[in-house]
This record gives structure tokens, C-alpha cells and sequence, in this order.
């Protein structure tokens, strides 16, 4: 695969690639790990199929578009050497491609600087692991399982007038740090920091706001008081489905933040597409 594609790629990994260049590079490096894939620079719903079953087998979001955890995945694909400060070579650039596609920019240089370490360093603390700056074999695992990426950092907002220990401001820390969790991963039985089920979601998002929830839906219901559909207010939990099965997150306009099911990431979704059955108030 010509390294201009790939050098491309590394600082281009926020978009789906649907034609060109991008294109092109997502489909010689399907293609360089074994799957049926046509370089043509037009990625087509046959290449988003093949994209879908690397996905599966490395565990990523199974989404079928090349986003940052699907790019971190490809380009860091193949062996697991131990690299450290003052290492060189193509292993050190395969590296430091991934850790750019995971939001860490790094220069690709083929030599592993400072900048690597750091990036490097980046990783391990995202996974609470030892800061020591080595790429060893666990790294190179979260890399080729898209795993952690940087997320965008959002513009500042002017803070507002503080009600201190209101319920509106606790609700918008829980609305706040949910939004964060965009695009995290679905993970039955998990409560974070990059992988949800949707009781675990909710529980951090009003952990952060300094209310503690159980991390069962069921169980979740039976905080706060009730409150109507026509009440609504973020923050509030909205419960789905018969038997209290799924719960997710107002956020306003008729849409809650949840996580629903395996390979689909943490996302907004409009409440009208899932049966409402309560909402409960818990601020």
C-alpha cells in the first residue's frame, strides 16, 4: 500500500470515507488484512460489509463507517513488539500512526521521541494501567481494539449563575458528563470509563452529579418521584419497554442519551422510536 495513503489517513480519521483518498486508504488496509475488498477510491456498501466483519473480530463498534476507534484499529494491525524511548524503525512509525488516529498527534517519524512516550503514556492512564511510556503487548492491544480514543474537547460555555445543590444543576452535570460518553461502546454489565450498558450510564452520569443509583433499571425506578411524559426535564430517567428493561437519559427536544446494545456506541436517539413506559425524577 503506497505510505502516502497511510500518512494521509493518520490525521484524517474523523470522517467516514466515502470516496478519494481517504476511501482508498481504508480499503488498501481492509484489503492488506485479508478481506475482499476492491481499491477503486469509492467505498461501497459491499466494503462497509467487509468493514463490518473486521470490526466484529477486533471488537470495535460495528458501525460499517471508518471512525477513529475503526482507523486506530487498522493502522496498528499486525505484531506486538516491545518499543520504548530511542526505538526506530517501521514498527515505531505503525505506531505512531495509530496513536495519531486515536487523537494523540504524533509525528510520524519512525523514531520514538518524547512525543511517543507521552502519547504513549496517554494511553495507559486512559485504562488506569502503569504510566511507564513502553509500547508493549497491552497497548498494541488497545490500539488494535480501537481502544481508548481522545475525545473532541468541546468549546467552553460561559458558566451559568450557580444554584448551589439545586436539582437543575445537578441535572446538568448528569446531562454534561453523559454527553461526554458519546460514542463510547455498549458493554453488558459495564459502568465505564469507555464502556456502558445502559443502567451503568445512567448511574455515572448522576454519580457525577453526586446522587448515587443503583446499577440495575429496575432498581433505578424506584428513585426520585414520577414525573409525566409531558413533564419532562433533563436529567430525568425515561424508562422503556414492559418490565422496566431499558433506561435512558432526557436530554431535551424529545430525546434521551442511552446505551442500548452491542455494537451500537453510547448515541441520542428520539424517545418515539422505543415504547416510553415512566420517567422518574431523581435530582
Amino acid at each position: 500500500m503506497p505510505p502516502t495513503f497511510v500518512e494521509w489517513t493518520a490525521s484524517s480519521t474523523r470522517s467516514t470515507p466515502m470516496a478519494g483518498a481517504q476511501a482508498r486508504a481504508a480499503q488498501c488496509l481492509l484489503r492488506s488484512a485479508g478481506y475482499k475488498i476492491k481499491v477503486d477510491g469509492s467505498f461501497s456498501s459491499a466494503d462497509s460489509g467487509q468493514l463490518k466483519k473486521f470490526q466484529r473480530r477486533n471488537d470495535v463498534n460495528v458501525t460499517g463507517n471508518v471512525y477513529s476507534s475503526s482507523w486506530t484499529a487498522l493502522l496498528s494491525r499486525g505484531s506486538r513488539p516491545t518499543l520504548k524511548s530511542g526505538s526506530k524503525g517501521e514498527s515505531v512509525k505503525r505506531l505512531q500512526r495509530s496513536l495519531t488516529a486515536s487523537g494523540r498527534s504524533v509525528s510520524v517519524t519512525g523514531f520514538y521521541g518524547s512525543a511517543t512516550t507521552n502519547a504513549v503514556k496517554s494511553v495507559q492512564r486512559a485504562k488506569r494501567l502503569s504510566a511507564s511510556g513502553v509500547a508493549n503487548a497491552s497497548v498494541w492491544r488497545l490500539l488494535q481494539n480501537g481502544d481508548p480514543i481522545v475525545k473532541a474537547k468541546k468549546a467552553a460555555k460561559k458558566p451559568a449563575k450557580k444554584k448551589s445543590n439545586s436539582s437543575s444543576s445537578k441535572a446538568a452535570k448528569a446531562v454534561a458528563f453523559a454527553k461526554k460518553q458519546l460514542g463510547d461502546r455498549y458493554r453488558y454489565g459495564a459502568s465505564g470509563p469507555n464502556a456502558w450498558d445502559c443502567s451503568g450510564l445512567t448511574a455515572g452520569a448522576w454519580k457525577a452529579a453526586g446522587v448515587k443509583l443503583p446499577h440495575s433499571a429496575r432498581q433505578q425506578y424506584k428513585k426520585g418521584k414520577k414525573v409525566s411524559k409531558s413533564n419532562l426535564k433533563p436529567g430525568d430517567l425515561v424508562f422503556f419497554y414492559k418490565g422496566i428493561s431499558h433506561v435512558g437519559i432526557y436530554v431535551g427536544g424529545g430525546k434521551i442519551i442511552h446505551a442500548s446494545r452491542p455494537g451500537k456506541p453510547v448515541e441520542y436517539i428520539k424517545m418515539s422510536y422505543m415504547p416510553y413506559q415512566f420517567a422518574r425524577r431523581v435530582g
